[in-house]
């Protein structure tokens, strides 16, 4: 492919994504893996993704928590091949976190004093190569390059994006990644509420977490990142410059009754682990990549809650004090008696 074709390729596909995601005005905001574009501010509180691999076929399960009063978003995902979207049970993440919270260790340190205070803080036309709707997302997966039919895709829907976002998207189409582009309608009339969590899937030789859309938010983005596969996994860090993800917990896990929405998706026994991160949009550079560990060692995280008990000294000290010069007091008035009546 010649590079101005290369170039005319590249600006379509990010004008039908900016067709299917824009929004008049639009204001976006980007969470881990994807952005939003908005009709009011959206920040994102927590993002939390499953990543299933299976052979070459990767999907990502995606829930995200987010602070805003819009009542009309779209999201973009950038994919490195066409995928199948589907809508994902969101009690799977709650099994998840049950499986693998941290063990809480309780440090008891008394407090002097009255306990106040606390303790240390912590090449062809463009085209849209699928366009659903299911439950409350309606879908469109965008490539091509013919900018005639953009151009008719952004009149027939009146939508625009951001420059900064349609730009980040461009490192992605030069790799000839498609874009998943979800416009949101939630029924509770803003995302405050929530939305069901969005699953996708698609083959893949180098599973991945997409993230370099993520340098364009303005808030620090949290990430807590599932993989279930057959081994454990490493994860490269996607700002090399900030902090590593934490490695919170790796373990076999199986069907079981206690957490039927996964055994629902578990033929026998898988390897999860899981990584907690938040990520400052200015030092992510590249995308999360997975590779399996050297090693399927267990591991669970330990945090120690500090709790500080009062101490019952403070409170003692005045009446035991009291009580020890009454009875030094009381010797003398003794010793004085014997002596005068011994005089």
């Amino acid at each position: 492919m010649t590079f101005a074709r290369m170039t005319v390729r590249i600006a379509a596909v990010v004008a039908l994504a900016v067709a299917m995601v824009g929004l008049n005005p639009a204001i976006s905001g980007a969470c881990a893996c994807g952005a939003f574009v908005a009709n009011d501010k959206l920040r994102a509180q927590q993002e939390t993704a499953l990543v299933e691999l299976s052979g070459r076929t990767e999907s990502i399960t995606l829930s995200v928590q987010a602070r805003s009063t819009a009542t009309q978003a779209a999201f973009l995902m950038p994919v490195p091949a066409r995928a199948r979207f589907e809508v994902a049970d969101g009690a799977l993440f709650a099994e998840l976190d049950r499986i693998s919270r941290p063990e809480v260790k309780v440090r008891r340190v008394t407090a002097e004093g009255d306990g106040a205070g606390g303790g240390p803080q912590a090449g062809g036309g463009a085209t849209v190569v699928d366009h659903i709707e299911i439950g409350p997302y309606e879908v469109a997966q965008l490539a091509g390059t013919d900018t005639t039919a953009v151009t008719k895709w952004l009149a027939d829907n009146d939508f625009t994006l951001p420059t900064a976002l349609g730009g980040a998207l461009k490192p992605y189409l030069e790799e000839g990644w498609l874009v998943v582009a979800v416009r949101l309608a939630p029924t509770s009339g803003s995302l405050s509420a929530g939305l069901p969590p969005m699953r996708l899937a698609f083959e893949t030789d180098a599973p991945v977490y997409p993230m370099r859309l993520s340098a364009t938010a303005e808030d620090q983005q949290p990430l807590r990142l599932y993989v279930l596969a057959d081994h454990r996994v490493d994860i490269s860090n996607p700002a090399p410059e900030g902090s590593t993800p934490d490695l919170t917990f790796a373990g076999e896990v199986k069907p079981d009754p206690q957490y039927p929405t996964l055994s629902a998706a578990l033929t026998g026994t898988r390897f999860l682990t899981r990584y907690d991160g938040d990520f400052a949009p200015a030092q992510i550079t590249d995308d999360i990549r997975i590779t399996r560990s050297a090693t399927d060692e267990p591991h669970r995280a330990v945090v120690t809650v500090t709790e500080y008990v009062r101490s019952p000294w403070p409170t003692l000290a005045v009446p035991l004090f009291i009580l020890v010069v009454a009875l030094v007091m009381a010797a003398v008035a003794i010793v004085r008696r014997r002596q005068t009546s011994r005089s």
